[in-house]
């Protein structure tokens, strides 16, 4: 995620976050998503540029714990330096760590928001009872609802932004060009922010296309020969990279017995 996005995501917190996400999912109900980029870009004419190959990038599950780990981990850090910081003697030290729990409060928030958005946008509460653990969740949905919910809006949104923009180009009052203007700025700041998340949550960027599997719960990113043969390309260079230092290592390290030896020699 870049740190604009993230510096989105942060932001949005002050701006009545969860009713903005709100009224973004209500546009998202009365519109169809839009049509997707690379569907109606110009056909590559290279064959190997067509993007023909899935590369699994996640299960729904798996992008979800990952989020909640990153966020479990994040807090445990944040007490963990803290109570460093409570113990600290020197100014430096103090310093330090003051910099590291503010840049992990920071990263935390940025989850935190991220996951608010995917996974419980306009902080609508429905429960359910455990009868046999006698406990009450909070339920904000399937992970593939939650995730079909947060596409299904963003491209709402994008669609929205297209068509309030071609509906203000044709405009000539000026007080609705200008009202016209307000409700596309708008909108584009809640498309950014629900594709901030998706793309932290998920790893799913608006420009490429994707595939999802309904049946295995798995999202995979849809890549041609060309990214393919790249990624090979770059596994094998790690490999060779890896077996170099491995094999560094192997010869740099002196043998037990080789100073013995050599005294034996002389």
């Amino acid at each position: 995620m870049s740190m604009r996005q993230m510096t989105l995501l942060s932001a949005v917190v002050t701006m009545g976050l969860l009713a903005w996400v709100a009224q973004a999912a209500d546009v998202a109900k009365d519109a169809k998503p839009a049509a997707d980029a690379a569907k109606t870009a110009e056909k590559p004419k290279n064959p190997k540029d067509v993007e023909d190959k899935l590369l699994k990038l996640t299960t729904m599950e798996q992008a979800f714990l990952r989020a909640n780990q990153d966020k479990v981990t994040l807090e445990r850090f944040i007490v963990q330096e803290s109570a460093k910081l409570e113990k600290a003697t020197t100014e430096d030290e103090k310093t330090a760590l003051r910099k590291d729990i503010g840049d992990a409060r920071k990263k935390h928030q940025t989850i935190a928001i991220a996951m608010a958005v995917i996974f419980n946008p306009g902080n609508v509460v429905q429960y359910e009872y455990d009868t046999v653990k006698s406990t009450v969740h909070i339920r904000v949905g399937t992970v593939e609802e939650t995730f079909g919910r947060a596409v299904q809006t963003r491209e709402a949104l994008k669609k929205f932004v297209t068509e309030q923009t071609a509906a203000k180009d044709a405009e000539k009052d000026a007080a609705k060009k200008a009202e016209l203007e307000k409700k596309i700025d708008t909108a584009t700041k809640q498309y950014q922010l629900v594709s901030a998340a998706l793309q932290l949550v998920y790893t799913v960027a608006p420009e490429r296309s994707y595939l999802y599997d309904p049946k295995s719960s798995t999202l995979y990113l849809k890549v041609s020969e060309n990214e393919v043969d790249k990624l090979k390309a770059e596994v094998e260079k790690l490999k060779e990279d890896a077996k170099k230092t491995s094999d560094g290592k192997a010869v740099d390290t002196p043998k037990s017995g080789d100073k013995k030896a050599g005294a034996a020699k002389k």
